[in-house]
């Protein structure tokens, strides 16, 4: 028999000012109606099943608040307000965001929704988005309001709610009760999230953990520095940012809040992005935090080895990942048990774009197949992964695959689906795991938080702000100290710089600014100019593009949800002679003798003839698939494997060019080419995107709505930086 251990992670960061209450974007609210309970609605229906939640403190919260009438996001705040009173602002911001949903799974199926889609996407060709607004009447202005919120909600409150299948029924028409019917259901479900999960953790269907309290990523605010342990050249902030006591706070308060709210302290943790580093185990055993769990990556270099895997992804040695540790700390013992990559990956980004019951099928297979090869007894396989994100992506939310899924496994003696302090319960960790590597759940580092110039210098002005802080202790200090947690959190430094792309970054970098100002102000200072410009531009003039850099595609549609289908990283560098493309295959792509990558490279602020991609489009990729031109191709080819390199000509053709490339291609594909070769010198900026194509069809291009860049440095004075780390399917 082997036990699986889902855990699934709900999150979403703090959308509030708390200074005055209002909410800068509404995902907890519409996530709250679609993703939380829907989903231990369908296990309750299978109740010899088990699995573990992780709960965030911050999400929690933000529920609390919006089931209660305390919150007021923007787009609830237009559901509410009479379409007649709106001004030009209130019609542009419908223009822009009340199509904030899934285009196939939450707009085409609605024929009203489509049709008000559609007519806004026609008009938005030819006119500003307020122009476009007035060719909409106020009917229609008031469907779009309804459509947005009915969209949100989840296929089983379309289905059993009867107010919401009327509307759905009836189409159109709708009216300011209407509207407001539409709220008060939000906030009903909203209030009953809570109860139900605790009533089921009661039954014993459930195990309940959390995570620190904003969601901060602990390594980094103990000590900045720990980043360099992954990536030894990574170029830091200027200063060292190091409050181990922030990070002990974040943890107390995570717990404080969960055991007001369920009666007990949780026994496991999830740390944030599945974060960790010798200092933050010996933290948790401090606060008594019994298991956490991380990522497959993370213990394949805390051991020093290879997690190998087939063509198909089953690993080679399952034994390794498939049981709990023990991790010693100075403080005593943490049981450490660690996700396994694919499985979750598979659920979270790849399962959706097949039918329920294939994907179903496809994890109950591979799960069979992990129970034929291990050999010790009682092996845990742990999935785990984002709870929410994934499901607006699937056919009815996900129902299908998972009612399949559970329909089989509950059929099957050979699986158990157990929670994790169960499982431990009755066979502890027996491994010791003594050298624990620091990193994340992506690429085993922390490059997604610091790293970048954009977000070094979020950094920078955190720590600004920390300094102030120490120095002050009047009446406001808690406040103060409140705001600063607040901006400690992983989400806004997820979307600065390079890396992530929300379609909204500018609201991240204002509401990380906005707990700064709060916290200046709360302690009567003067707030600092820089604090009043964006992050981003207050790098662009020194640090537009460095001469290294990485990307990690895990961003995407809907609000953080990972598309990348073929790489899984991709770095980059130049020595000031030599230009380096180093390109890392996700879990799930393994490149064959019908595949092509292709790199394109363009040159801001150049007169010279610019080609469009060599490729044929898919429909659903677009940006720079269609609107971008490029000055050089280096179409790298499998089958022998080969680089060739090409230059624009006109009426955008290409043209091979006699120079060598090297090229090779073994834990991942790695390209270098002299930089005369491009016809670029020291202190140039070269812009670029990475292609996957198959039989000359585009599988995949990263970034999808922007390019990647650095600038050329001085050779003399240059030194390459580029390393890599990972391989397909974690060798």
């Amino acid at each position: 028999m082997i036990y699986v251990a889902f855990i699934w992670h709900m999150h979403q960061p703090l959308y509030k000012d708390r200074l005055t209450g209002r909410y800068l974007m509404p995902w907890v609210r519409l996530h709250g109606i679609k993703d939380y309970l829907d989903t231990i609605a369908i296990l309750r229906q299978y109740p010899k099943l088990q699995q573990t939640f992780n709960l965030v403190p911050s999400l929690l919260e933000q529920i609390e608040d919006y089931a209660q009438g305390r919150a007021l996001d923007r787009t609830l705040e237009l559901t509410l307000k009479p379409v007649p009173a709106w001004n030009a602002d209130d019609r542009i911001f419908v223009m822009e965001r009340f199509f904030d949903a899934q285009w196939d799974h939450m707009i085409v199926p609605f024929p009203r929704y489509y049709q008000l889609a559609t007519k806004r996407r026609d008009l938005l060709t030819q006119f500003t988005p307020l122009e476009a607004s007035r060719a909409f009447t106020y009917q229609d202005l008031s469907d779009l309001t309804v459509w947005f919120n009915l969209a949100w909600f989840d296929p089983l409150w379309q289905r059993t709610e009867p107010a919401i299948a009327e509307l759905i029924q009836r189409g159109q028409g709708f009216t300011q009760a209407d509207r407001e019917t539409l709220v008060a259901i939000q906030r009903q479900i909203l209030g009953r999230i809570i109860p139900e999960y605790s009533a089921m953790q009661t039954a014993g269907q459930l195990e309940l953990t959390t995570t620190p309290f904003y969601h901060p990523i602990l390594p980094l605010l103990i000590d900045t520095h720990s980043a360099r342990i992954a990536r030894p050249q990574l170029p830091l902030p200027n200063s060292p940012f190091r409050y181990p006591e922030d990070a002990r706070r974040q943890i107390q308060r995570g717990f404080e809040y969960f055991a007001a709210r369920f009666g007990h302290r949780p026994s496991g943790m999830w740390p944030s992005e599945q974060a960790i580093s010798p200092a933050v185990l010996q933290l948790l055993v401090e606060e008594r935090v019994k298991w956490a769990v991380s990522d497959e990556g993370i213990l394949a270099q805390s051991l020093g080895t290879r997690l190998v895997r087939d063509a198909k992804g089953q690993l080679l040695d399952p034994e390794i990942l498939y049981r709990p540790y023990t991790a010693p700390t100075a403080a005593g013992n943490i049981t450490l048990i660690f996700r396994d990559v694919v499985l979750s990956d598979l659920i979270g980004f790849s399962y959706s774009r097949v039918p329920g019951a294939q994907a179903a099928r496809d994890l109950h297979e591979r799960l069979c197949a992990i129970e034929q090869r291990c050999q010790h007894s009682n092996p845990l396989v742990t999935i785990a992964l984002d709870g929410e994100n994934c499901w607006e992506h699937y056919a009815e939310d996900g129902w299908e695959f998972l009612r399949n899924f559970y329909d089989t496994v509950s059929d099957d003696p050979k699986i158990c689906l157990t929670t994790v302090s169960g499982y431990l319960a009755k066979y502890p960790a027996k491994e010791i795991l003594t050298d624990i590597h620091s990193g994340s759940w992506i690429g085993s580092d922390f490059t997604t938080w610091i790293g970048d110039p954009v977000k070094n210098r979020a950094w920078d002005l955190l720590l600004q702000t920390r300094q102030a802080l120490e120095n002050y202790s009047g009446p406001e200090a808690a406040s103060a100290l409140e705001e600063l947690l607040i901006a400690e959190g992983s989400d806004w430094f997820w979307w600065f710089g390079e890396g992530h792309d929300s379609g909204q970054d500018e609201l991240f970098d204002q509401q990380f600014r906005l707990h700064l100002r709060n916290a200046y102000q709360l302690m009567n200072l003067k707030v600092p100019k820089e604090i009043d410009r964006p992050v981003e531009k207050s790098v662009a003039t020194s640090l537009v593009a460095p001469s290294f850099g990485a990307f990690d595609p895990t961003s995407g549609q809907g609000t953080m949800h990972a598309t990348a289908r073929t790489i899984g990283r991709i770095e980059y560098g130049c020595d000031g002679r030599r230009l380096n493309f180093v390109v890392e295959f996700s879990s799930r792509f393994a490149p064959s003798e019908q595949d092509e990558v292709l790199i394109y490279l363009c040159y801001p602020g150049q007169t010279r003839h610019n080609s469009p991609l060599n490729a044929r489009p898919a429909a659903e990729l677009k940006g720079v698939t269609s609107s971008f031109l490029f000055a050089h191709e280096i179409r790298i080819g499998f089958s022998p494997l080969a680089a060739v390199l090409s230059e624009a000509g006109e009426v955008f053709t290409w043209h091979a060019l006699p120079i060598n490339l090297s090229v090779s291609c073994r834990e991942a594909l790695k390209v270098d080419l002299p930089v005369a070769a491009l016809g670029q010198g020291p202190g140039r900026e070269l812009h670029f995107v990475v292609v996957v194509c198959q039989n000359g069809n585009l599988l995949e291009v990263l970034p999808r709505n922007h390019t990647l860049g650095l600038r050329i440095p001085h050779s003399k004075k240059a030194t390459a930086i580029l390393t890599w780390q990972g391989a397909p399917y974690g060798e």
